[in-house]
């Protein structure tokens, strides 16, 4: 009975915090740091305050907060191995000395925001105590932090329990009256379990939740992500607005897997989603032109409109996509528009897209005022029969513009009065391309009432098939879940066993992250000791001098693109 009386009170409460108004903004360690807990032979890149304390300082001083992000989160592997003798959560007492209260103070006072990570399970993903059994004095232990924002994971626990079980932890974190960013993961695991998630309960319980796979540093992972949101946007679409957001995951920019072209396709992808932007990279090493990317201050305009309309997929043909977004500003009933041209094509020359905006589906009378938020070249006024062409380079390059709905007379704002459009690199009109044609939308709804053009080239072969009336494109993506085997059962714990297949942890291997990666199990937190040879010689360094009981380091950078 109690139980059913708190799943009706977090129904009618749990959204209720005023929240996420906006797609939050900020940095987020996983993906970059992942769980590296050895601080003793990589004090700079390990899970610990000094790191987060350092992200902190570089959002204030390297212009990121200036450009909108706002939020520091930790994310797995922060905490102790045991809760203390009280039955509350710890932080790692070497890591974090001195305490999670105070770096959330530390990051408070440079006006930031504080985050923080536990899971809906018996453990955490790499093997840390989880929040079962403890619901509400977890809940009470982050806002006596100072925490404004709790990702909850779903490891070691069963999708049957989330139902209940997210919404009454959403609960809690009411009661605390401290208002805190609720990030679920509750969708993924029960997708990926054979369920069909609640969304009407889940977009009432939660700010933001995961959809889909762990981001990834690469492109393919990149890529699938875009395919699982046009996939299946006629039915994640409608459950993003101001308040509650799907969550493709983090951005990856300035890492090791993208190269400088795909790194601006998915600042883009992220904007046209009203996703969240949480940056996973090192603030300390990033060089300028990813830092640029992250800070285009007119692509986070887009992100963090206030009408908070997810856009959706227009166009797919030839390795050629389209994505449009309806933004602010509104005239009669009629929206402005981010418009994305993402080539996904490899034979290595860039594409030439002509359209219409009447094609895309963009009618306002008096037209648009278009500008590239790239390269910011202004086309100035285009009106809906206009046709204009956009170059796109090729594997995993986007050129996104921004087409602001224009009042009144459209004669009045050409930036030409003899046209109603500059065209790019060229002095006259733009010509049509050979091999213009029209068909209808790939998902057969038009949304938008409109045609879609053909791209010029013929040699593309899709890698997949496109999605026809809502059937699937390709093979379904296979999930591996960040949990390994079953954990044994834990004193005083109620332990539910997890139903997923063999895949990223083993909390046995307490103090360690195992993940698979392509293909390979990687221990990818602390590092195996291993002597040098009684040589007094590095053999990768060809350096005299290193002492056969002195350790160094080598630090592997990994390029994943092909």
């Amino acid at each position: 009975m109690i139980l059913v009386v708190l799943s009706l009170l977090s129904a009618a409460s749990a959204l209720e915090n005023g929240l996420a108004r906006l797609p939050p903004m900020g940095w987020l360690a996983w993906e970059r740091f992942r769980c590296n807990t050895d601080c003793e032979n990589d004090p700079h890149n390990c899970i610990s305050e000094r790191l987060f304390m350092q992200m902190a300082d570089l959002i204030i001083t390297d212009g990121y907060y200036d450009a909108g992000y706002r939020y520091v989160n930790v994310d797995d592997c922060w905490l102790s191995h045991e809760r203390d003798r009280r039955g509350l959560l710890q932080p790692d007492p070497t890591r974090f000395p001195s305490g999670l209260k105070a770096l959330g103070e530390y990051v408070h006072n440079r006006g930031l925001k504080f985050g923080i990570y536990e899971d809906y399970g018996n453990y955490t993903c790499a093997g840390y105590p989880g929040i079962l059994g403890h619901l509400k004095e977890d809940a009470e232990s982050f806002a006596s932090w100072g925490v404004d924002y709790v990702k909850l994971d779903g490891c070691y626990s069963h999708p049957n329990d989330m139902d209940q079980g997210y919404p009454e932890f959403g609960y809690w974190l009411n009661q605390t009256g401290r208002p805190m960013i609720y990030a679920c993961s509750w969708p993924v695991y029960q997708t990926y379990s054979g369920m069909t998630p609640n969304y009407t309960s889940i977009i009432n319980t939660c700010n933001l939740w995961r959809n889909f796979d762990d981001i990834q540093d690469s492109w393919s992972s990149i890529e699938r992500t875009i395919d699982y949101y046009g996939d299946n946007q006629d039915i994640i679409i409608a459950n993003a607005g101001p308040g509650h957001w799907n969550d493709p995951d983090m951005l990856i920019i300035g890492n090791f897997g993208l190269s400088y072209e795909q790194s601006k396709t998915q600042m883009a992808m992220w904007a046209i989603f009203a996703a969240p932007l949480l940056m996973s990279v090192d603030l300390r090493t990033i060089k300028p032109d990813y830092k640029a990317i992250l800070k285009n201050k007119k692509i986070i305009a887009v992100n963090q409109d206030p009408l908070g309309i997810q856009g959706r997929r227009i166009y797919k043909q030839k390795g050629i996509e389209i994505w449009a977004r309806p933004i602010m500003p509104v005239y009669r009933a009629k929206y402005s528009y981010a418009i994305v041209f993402l080539n996904r094509r490899t034979d290595g020359t860039p594409s030439e897209v002509s359209v219409t905006l009447k094609e895309l589906g963009l009618d306002n009378p008096t037209g648009y005022h278009i500008e590239d938020l790239y390269d910011e070249h202004v086309y100035g006024v285009v009106t809906p029969d206009r046709r204009f062409k956009v170059d796109v380079n090729p594997s995993g390059s986007v050129v996104i513009i921004r087409c602001d709905i224009v009042k009144g007379k459209s004669s009045n704002n050409l930036v030409n009065n003899a046209w109603d459009a500059q065209p790019r690199k060229t002095d006259s009109f733009v010509l049509d391309l050979g091999n213009i044609g029209y068909r209808g939308n790939v998902d057969g709804t038009q949304p938008y009432g409109a045609q879609y053009p053909q791209i010029r080239g013929t040699g593309y072969v899709e890698p997949q098939p496109v999605s026809v009336g809502g059937a699937s494109a390709g093979p379904p993506q296979n999930r591996i879940f960040r949990n390994a085997s079953p954990a044994p059962p834990v004193p005083n714990v109620p332990y539910v066993p997890p139903s997923y297949p063999a895949g990223h942890y083993d909390h046995h291997e307490h103090g360690y992250s195992f993940q698979t990666i392509n293909g390979q199990y990687v221990n990818t937190g602390k590092r195996k000791k291993r002597d040098l040879d009684d040589e007094d010689f590095d053999p990768l360094t060809c350096r005299i001098g290193v002492k056969p009981n002195q350790r160094y380091k080598v630090d592997v950078k990994v390029d994943t693109n092909p």
